[in-house]
């Protein structure tokens, strides 16, 4: 079995985890690709390649560049940033499996990143005045997809304790906002939006263990449309 063939069995055969650390992995890798060609080819300006797969604020744009509503959940500042959210995404991921399903992992990590978008929309349309600066027009939303389920899992389980090496236990609650705090800090401030962005995806990870503690998901939309694109491939691979 070649590498790509190992990767691909992995893959299929991972945990919803193990498949959004892939997914972002490989969204990463075709992003400098894809980066590198423009730049060999003097296409577009500058960082191009990223602007094109973040999710742009302007609705005309979203016409002409529609994949970014899904390009965007997996999409970072830069290689650093990147890592930085993928040793979020895996810890504080891994430590949400404990007390909440896979598929509201998967479900509020989407979830999270569609609030993201509402919410950067509505405020350059609310606010009219910010579009005259030359603020960026794209923004990446993984870290709003992360800050979701980090969100639900602070109010889920606050007071709980994790080691941390040379530090040793810390309560869920401090983690996470240490983390959020590290994670703004190391943001690029391209527009005024992007701390909107983060509260809204924080508020929808709110809503989340608020409703399911009175009994309802709202993550199941998102867990009936994944069984059914599921559900699609593997008849398509049978066939």
């Amino acid at each position: 079995m070649n590498l790509l063939e190992e990767l691909k069995e992995k893959f299929r055969t991972g945990d919803i985890l193990t498949r959004l650390l892939f997914i972002n992995g490989g969204v990463f890798v075709f992003t400098l690709l894809l980066d590198i060609t423009f730049t060999l080819f003097s296409f577009g300006e500058n960082k191009f390649a990223y602007i094109v797969l973040n999710y742009p604020w302007k609705p005309i744009l979203l016409l002409y560049r529609p994949w970014t509503i899904a390009t965007s959940l997996f999409t970072s500042w830069g290689l650093w940033h990147m890592l930085f959210n993928m040793l979020i995404l895996y810890w504080l991921g891994s430590i949400f499996l404990r007390y909440f399903t896979s598929n509201a992992l998967r479900g509020l990590y989407i979830m999270g990143g569609v609030a993201g978008m509402l919410v950067f929309t509505g405020v350059f349309l609310l606010f009219p005045s910010l579009q005259k600066r030359e603020w960026s027009e794209s923004i990446p939303l993984c870290s709003a997809c992360i800050l979701a389920f980090c969100t639900a899992l602070a109010f889920r389980a606050p007071n709980n304790t994790e080691p941390i090496p040379l530090i040793g236990p810390v309560k869920i609650k401090y983690i996470v906002i240490a983390l959020v705090l590290i994670d703004l800090a190391i943001l690029p401030h391209v527009n005024p939006a992007t701390d909107a962005v983060h509260l809204g995806a924080a508020g929808l990870g709110w809503l989340f263990n608020r409703m399911l503690s009175k009994g309802k998901d709202i993550t199941i939309p998102v867990t009936t449309v994944s069984v059914w694109i599921d559900n699609l491939f593997h008849r398509k691979k049978d066939a």
